[in-house]
């Protein structure tokens, strides 16, 4: 019943809200996802799988990212792909019916018209389902019906993974995460009865998992060391691959055939049988970044999913075996996930953290864990059932909890899609300005850059210094060409990356403890919405020539294109000591200029 009332509430959020119906990069086929998905057009309706000459036509168009950087060109002139072909493969039969709808509706059958963006949509939500009923499956092997229920309604609706089987169905994790159920499940089985068919099929689910992204070749660890517990079971095991050594290489031929098709792809694109396609991006195996991905308010997995902090409390839960006596299958002890579990999570999350790219793009919350809960929810089950066995105070409070990061994880879900959220660059500051705030105010948008913001009545607001840029005498910098008042204002463009600077000695009214709200009235023609390359204001308190503190502001955040617009921040006056404060537009790319004019500094206390 739990079952299908989460495949209800899957479904009906998707149909609620479309996500596919949205357009530009807020549809399904965009940024990653239209790179996961690029061979299938590329193949049957362009024929054009190594210039990919269609891909220009279709970003101008459709606008699925910023730039046609799903494809990159290498030394034979073609065009390789960015991401494996894993998840093409996997959408292939919902483009097949998104197409053949295209052509029956008289959509464009272009391969990112409405059919094509409903199909993949539907289809990932449909996966999704699929994986939460072979983890059900798996689950009750050890854990009675009640605890499975729960564990099944906690997984689905109160960690992240509901964002990514409803609003982000297309994107890979919720796949990987049905692929890894199901490769459980098939463990489980051959281990009872280790068949050709049974070891083709694990073969297959580490195959594709590997071919979506080549690290869930990781996942090969679940069959081999599925039911392992100390050296006697170890042994035990050797025994049993040596029996069916058979069935070993016919799983082996089938992840090296399925891999192949990467390798074809790249041999026939670029005349190389390995390339690789993240250019500068990669690991760094020794310097992970466990802290960022568990605990930054950026992209911590416990602080967005805090549910899973108590699957990780399992782990010491009834000896890890799940071997609870009178519980189906509890019997078995080749079906003991200690080793499986446990070896997984450990080298699966050095993969996560290691990866530079540690915040893994706009995403809500540590998204590269989801397909992990496949695995995780076997200890997070283990920790409900020993709640259940609890009759005191204790146990509400923890029952309380759950509700608690259920209905957080929803709620969250909620603003990142319609509320004050930000997916990128989210900060301490920015979060609890926005906590359980469904409004979304703008000019808090700045606090993503500035790190601190004051909140409250500001008492004793003294202007400190005032500047129009009429009086400077500095070429370089300054622009006559637009100007909020008078007939200069400080000005950057790629030739000119940094405005005049405002060199301010310090006042005497900039006393510790105060804090300082710096303003000004920026101008920009064309807007920038990548926030890596907007113009920043910068604000640097030195001494002695040497910094001392530094923040910054990116206007773009909450201008209009086009028209004369304030932007500020709220910064505490340092604590150590400072001589001068200097101020200055920054302009990191080769994007169009901004214009700054009648930039103003005041003192305020709390």
């Amino acid at each position: 019943m739990v079952f299908w009332g989460c495949a209800a509430a899957l479904f009906v959020v998707t149909m609620a809200f479309p996500r596919y119906e949205r357009p530009g990069t807020e549809a399904t086929l965009a940024w990653d996802v239209s790179g996961y998905y690029l061979y299938l057009p590329a193949v049957f309706i362009y024929h054009d799988l190594k210039q990919v000459k269609f891909l220009p036509g279709i970003i101008q168009k459709y606008k699925p990212s910023f730039a046609p950087d799903q494809a990159f060109p290498v030394e034979n002139g073609n065009q390789v792909m960015k991401y494996s072909a894993g998840m093409a493969v996997m959408y292939l039969p919902f483009f097949a019916v998104g197409h053949a709808v295209a052509k029956l509706t008289g959509h464009p059958a272009d391969g990112f018209s409405l059919p094509y963006q409903a199909a993949i949509h539907l289809g990932g939500v449909l996966v999704a389902v699929l994986g939460l009923w072979f983890l059900r499956k798996n689950l009750l092997r050890y854990f009675p019906d009640r605890t499975v229920g729960w564990t099944l309604l906690l997984v689905a609706l109160g960690t992240n993974f509901f964002n990514y089987a409803t609003f982000d169905a297309a994107n890979a994790h919720v796949w990987l995460f049905a692929l890894l159920a199901m490769l459980v499940h098939c463990t489980i089985r051959w281990h009872e009865r280790p068949t050709l068919r049974g070891a083709l099929s694990i073969g297959a689910c580490v195959g594709l998992a590997a071919l979506v992204r080549p690290t869930e070749i990781i996942c090969a660890l679940v069959p081999l060391l599925w039911g392992i517990t100390d050296l006697k079971s170890l042994r035990k095991r050797l025994s049993f691959f040596k029996k069916n050594f058979t069935s070993l290489l016919v799983a082996g031929i089938t992840v090296a055939a399925i891999g192949s098709l990467q390798l074809g792809y790249w041999k026939y694109v670029s005349g190389h049988w390995l390339v690789y396609s993240y250019g500068e991006q990669g690991f760094s195996f020794l310097h992970p970044h466990f802290v960022n991905v568990f605990f930054s308010y950026r992209k911590g997995w416990l602080v967005y999913t805090p549910l899973m902090a108590l699957a990780l409390l399992g782990f010491g839960i009834a000896d890890f075996g799940f071997r609870i006596s009178g519980w189906p299958g509890s019997q078995s002890e080749i079906r003991n996930p200690k080793s499986a579990i446990v070896a997984f999570f450990l080298v699966n999350t050095w993969v996560v953290c290691a990866w530079d790219i540690w915040w893994y793009g706009g995403a809500f919350g540590q998204r590269a864990m989801v397909q992990s809960y496949a695995l995780l929810a076997f200890p997070l089950a283990a920790f409900l059932a020993k709640i259940s066995e609890i009759r005191n105070p204790q146990s509400a409070i923890v029952k309380l909890l759950l509700f608690g990061c259920l209905a957080l994880n929803l709620f969250q879900t909620y603003q990142a899609h319609w509320g004050p959220w930000e997916a990128e660059a989210m900060n301490r500051a920015y979060y609890w300005r926005i906590f359980g705030r469904v409004k979304d105010v703008q000019t808090d948008k700045l606090l993503l850059d500035a790190k601190e913001g004051f909140s409250g009545e500001k008492k004793n607001v003294r202007v400190v210094y005032t500047t129009d840029f009429e009086t400077v005498t500095d070429s370089v910098g300054v622009s006559a060409r637009f100007a909020k008042s008078g007939t200069k204002s400080a000005f950057v463009d790629p030739q000119t990356p940094f405005s005049h600077t405002l060199d301010i000695p310090r006042p005497a009214e900039m006393p510790r403890g105060k804090w300082l709200h710096i303003s000004a009235q920026f101008y920009g023609q064309e807007k920038t919405w990548e926030a890596w390359v907007m113009p920043q204001l910068v604000v640097r308190f030195e001494q002695q020539g040497q910094p001392v503190r530094e923040r910054a502001i990116r206007p773009w955040r909450v201008i209009g294109e086009g028209e004369w617009g304030e932007a500020g921040m709220d910064i505490r006056v340092p604590k150590k000591e400072f001589d001068h404060l200097k101020i200055f537009l920054w302009n990191p790319s080769n994007r169009p200029g901004m214009w700054m004019d009648d930039l103003r500094v005041e003192t305020f206390e709390e």
